[in-house]
């Protein structure tokens, strides 16, 4: 079995050909030239400060995990950190979601959790991202658009669905899973442990999860606004489909492309212009791409037998 140096390496460099990779797509599909004339007006300390909002995230994510298995002793907030980025690493250079299988994996490995009980909690989380995530999306779009009482009614319902979450799990250990084999139930039980049973648990993830994506939405908007002067909306909208382009199972190695893709139709949905849209969309994904690598290097260094 690889150790945590041997899967270190592994995963730098396939992030490295990726990174290759996705400079020839960008040089065939727009030129350098017309991407770096964009950095006329983005400085060096702004991209610092992105960076830094970014991992800041990254950390959001990592106490997300370190409180959501607390009364694991061995999980720790530094080994959540090094989990959290190398996984974030394999996700984002990775194609279709192949870089999720990463995570019950390093949880295993790092902490003895069962693959079956992490894979639920992993479920989950992605679950209440993708909520999350809609969620802001939609809120930018209510506030930016004149929009009548029901659909704020129906963002209010929609905010409330997290609630069905508790009684479901009981519909589905009592009712479904009941009448499958005995190691399908199982199997389909221990999946269900590693979601939440109980009202705290959820509602302290969900902030968590709520302060994470709100921070990076902003960051990204913002980003998107410096280099192709959207609206709030604009660059919110396009934050979020690029966002969702990579929680789907759609997206291609690193990326490429289907990132773009996202952030394009999100900002031209809300009214944006489409070339400028695509050089923002570019110049965010190679921000992206960098922390990405950077949070890999990180990782590497972390000390897997940190108590921190």
């Amino acid at each position: 079995m690889m150790d945590t140096a041997q899967k270190s390496r592994i995963y730098f460099a396939v992030s490295i050909s990726a990174v290759i990779a996705y400079a020839f797509v960008l040089e065939w599909f727009w030129g350098w030239d017309s991407i770096i004339e964009q950095w006329q007006n983005w400085s060096i300390a702004s991209t610092a400060f992105a960076l830094a909002l970014l991992f800041c995230t990254y950390g959001l994510r990592a106490y997300r995990i370190r409180d959501y298995f607390r009364a694991y002793t061995k999980v720790n907030f530094s080994e959540s950190c090094r989990i959290t980025l190398m996984h974030n690493l394999a996700n984002n250079l990775l194609p279709m979601r192949s870089g999720e299988a990463s995570f019950p994996l390093m949880m295993r490995s790092s902490f003895g959790l069962s693959l079956s009980m992490t894979t639920g909690t992993l479920l989950f989380f992605r679950a209440l991202d993708l909520y999350t995530l809609l969620a802001l999306g939609s809120l930018a779009w209510l506030l930016g658009f004149d929009t009548s009482i029901l659909w704020w009614l129906a963002w209010a319902i929609y905010l409330c669905s997290p609630i069905l979450l508790l009684p479901m799990q009981s519909v589905v250990s009592h009712q479904i899973l009941i009448r499958l084999p005995q190691k399908m139930e199982q199997l389909g039980n221990n999946i269900l442990s590693g979601m939440p049973d109980n009202v705290p648990a959820l509602l302290r993830t969900l902030i968590l999860t709520w302060l994470n994506w709100g921070l990076k939405l902003l960051v990204f908007a913002w980003i998107l606004n410096s280099f192709a002067d959207l609206q709030m909306v604009q660059a919110i909208s396009g934050a979020t489909g690029g966002e969702l382009s990579s929680v789907l199972p759609l997206h291609a190695p690193g990326g490429v492309g289907t990132y773009e893709a996202g952030v394009v139709a999100g900002a031209i949905l809300a009214g944006a212009n489409l070339d400028s849209s695509v050089l923002a969309a570019v110049n965010l994904h190679l921000i992206i791409i960098l922390g990405t690598l950077i949070g890999g290097l990180v990782a590497a260094v972390i000390r897997p037998d940190s108590s921190i």
